[in-house]
């Protein structure tokens, strides 16, 4: 490795360069492995059977589901 940094350009360039890369590496790589963790997790507490309701809006009075006043 000493031997590619043998001038001024090629060292200074070097140690810029590599650190940079290697926290733009990390940082992709802690991006994918947070997205897949946080799919897996979401996946695992929701259960299949679980259906969310089609309408949130409460029932009529006189419809079936209202509750009697």
């Amino acid at each position: 490795m000493l031997s590619l940094a043998d001038n001024f350009l090629a060292g200074s360039l070097l140690s810029l360069l590599l650190p940079v890369c290697l926290l733009i590496a990390l940082a992709v790589w802690y991006a994918i492995a947070v997205r897949r963790y946080a799919g897996s997790r979401a996946a695992e507490h929701v259960p299949p059977e679980v259906v969310p309701p089609a309408d949130m809006t409460p029932p009529a009075e006189g419809q079936p589901g209202s509750s009697p006043s």
